[in-house]
């Protein structure tokens, strides 16, 4: 029995409609334009009761079947061919999408490397002046140091000739000492005498001898500056070698953040290799995928050729 909703019109308007397209209508064609309803053996019998009601039924040849076959089977390469054609287009744009955005990014990470690369070298150069002014700076500390070096042995050497002077000084007056001493030892019976002479030696030397404790005293007062200037310097020269320990330190530092530095500047180098690598391996990619594109093309060239030879046997078969 026939399925609810199936009639003999329905299935002749579906065999109709097929005839218009230039379709054979088969059981299968005629239930695929019905929606896919209705049951096989119910379309074959209203299509044999069409066939019969029919006064004058179409003789179909057999060129014609077959052109209608290969015409068929040339839109169904067609269609194929078209198809796989798209789908390659769009993947093969969606690859060149993909690696246009990664070729943005690697552009992209080039520049921030290269950015980061300029930034150290700045800082590298700024680093090596740097360095260089706390070397100038060590030499000129250096220099300084010798200097007060050489100013303290020569106060010294002043200070030692101060000092043999004034031990000089004290043995000349403890000569004039026992020399009056032992003149008046021997001469104390003439001492009524030459009271007066003696007298004035005793004044003369008693003059002597404070002008020689006067001597003494200035060259005291000498060496007691002498004393206060080398304080000084030894407080200036400790000032100058912590100053100079300072500096040590300081270039330390900077020989640190050099080395920081390079090693920065290292890793970004490797970093920048590795994007080199990366791009050369995706212009290898865009590479294949080209070759891949051309052959798809002349796989579309084949199958237009075989189209066009396909057309030209049709030709051929409805000429004879």
């Amino acid at each position: 029995m026939a399925r609810a909703g199936i009639n003999k019109a329905l299935v002749q308007r579906a065999r109709d409609t097929l005839l218009a397209r230039g379709e054979h209508p088969s059981i299968e064609a005629v239930r695929v334009e019905l929606g896919n309803t209705g049951s096989k053996s119910t379309i074959l019998r209203y299509l044999q009761e069409l066939q019969a009601s029919e006064p004058h039924p179409p003789s179909i040849r057999l060129d014609d079947e077959l052109q209608t076959f290969i015409g068929s089977l040339a839109q169904r390469l067609a269609a194929d061919a078209q198809a796989a054609v798209a789908e390659d287009r769009a993947r093969l744009q969606r690859q060149q999408a993909a690696y246009e955005q990664q070729r943005a990014i690697d552009q992209a990470r080039m520049e921030q490397l290269q950015t980061v690369h300029q930034e150290l070298g700045v800082e590298r150069q700024a680093a090596q002046r740097r360095e260089q002014e706390l070397n100038e700076r060590l030499q000129t500390v250096d220099g300084e140091c010798a200097r007060l070096k050489a100013g303290a042995q020569h106060a010294q050497r002043l200070l030692e000739e101060r000092t043999q002077q004034i031990r000089s000084l004290e043995e000349k007056h403890k000569q004039a000492h026992e020399a009056l001493s032992h003149y008046r030892q021997q001469h104390l019976l003439q001492r009524e005498q030459e009271m007066q002479r003696h007298e004035r030696q005793t004044q003369l030397l008693h003059q002597e001898a404070r002008h020689s404790r006067e001597l003494l005293m200035r060259k005291q007062e000498e060496v007691a500056q002498i004393y206060l200037e080398l304080e000084r310097i030894n407080a200036e020269q400790q000032m100058r070698v912590q100053d100079l320990r300072r500096q040590e330190h300081e270039l330390q530092q900077a020989l640190i953040d050099n080395a920081r530095l390079m090693n920065a500047l290292q890793t970004a180098e490797a970093g920048r290799q590795i994007l080199q690598d990366e791009i050369q391996a995706l212009r290898a990619r865009a590479h294949r995928t080209l070759l891949e594109r051309r052959e798809d093309k002349q796989a579309l060239r084949r199958m237009t050729l075989q189209l066009a030879q396909l057309h030209e046997l049709l030709a051929r078969l409805t000429t004879v």
